[in-house]
């Protein structure tokens, strides 16, 4: 069954073509779902008392994404049922069509941009966090526009032009989105790596880093620092702050 729609989904802005199907059966599904959780316990992914839910990631596979799915906020351990494989997309017609249980998440356009644009983002995840988003903007973390708000192809481009100058890795306040960041990296642990560092640095008492960031340059014209970082936990609890040039 396929179905076409334009909805606000706390939520979906754009033309979303869905196929009602089984859950995605893939490799790192699981891996992903578990930092889900995690950063689902950490207050970075979860549901608003109005019920709006926030956050969602992604993982790439091959010419498609895995994405959690729209309206899940709530959920604590979503399981494959929660997600949705994207199959096809447009930045430019703002749509997609996609495959699952359920629809994909309204930003998936903007986690779709980042692996167009980039051939070693395997992983995206976008958190909302009142103090790591000031605490990132305060540093003078990357960003994308003011205008550009959340779920539309201008987010999704504005996004797609900061991975397209930090390939790699990075991590971005979405400033025509208040209190959502933004990551994306070479592997789910990369990538969750990327956020503790950020939550440990960027919350409690915004500064710079110093260019000790494992993750390389924090900020824009900031080059030649070491490579992603390891063994960092997945996620204390709240947010975080990197990037680097490859």
């Amino acid at each position: 069954m396929r179905g076409t729609s334009e909805r606000v989904d706390g939520y979906v802005k754009y033309c979303c073509r869905h196929d009602i199907a089984p859950a995605p059966d893939c490799a790192g599904l699981a891996e992903l779902d578990a930092l889900r959780t995690e950063l689902f316990d950490a207050g970075l992914i979860g549901q608003r008392p109005d019920g709006a839910g926030f956050g969602n990631l992604s993982l790439r596979l091959g010419t498609e994404f895995v994405i959690s799915a729209t309206a899940t906020g709530g959920v604590r351990e979503l399981g494959a049922e929660g997600y949705s494989l994207v199959e096809h997309w447009s930045v430019a017609e703002n749509s997609l069509t996609c495959r699952g249980p359920l629809p994909a998440s309204s930003e998936a356009l903007t986690h779709a941009a980042v692996y167009e644009v980039s051939a070693d983002a395997q992983c995206v995840v976008h958190v909302h966090s009142r103090v790591l988003f000031d605490g990132l903007v305060a540093a003078g973390a990357l960003s994308t526009p003011v205008k550009a708000a959340y779920g539309t192809p201008e987010m999704a481009k504005a996004v797609a032009d900061t991975a397209r100058d930090h390939p790699w890795e990075g991590i971005l306040v979405m400033l025509g989105h208040d209190e959502g960041v933004l990551a994306y990296g070479p592997s789910i642990p990369a990538v969750a790596s990327l956020i503790s560092f950020a939550t440990r640095n960027f919350c409690s008492s915004p500064h710079d880093c110093g260019g000790n960031c494992p993750h390389g340059a924090c900020h824009p014209g900031a080059d030649d620092h070491p490579g992603p970082g390891r063994g960092h936990p997945p996620v204390p609890h709240q947010h975080p702050a990197g990037h680097r040039r490859h």
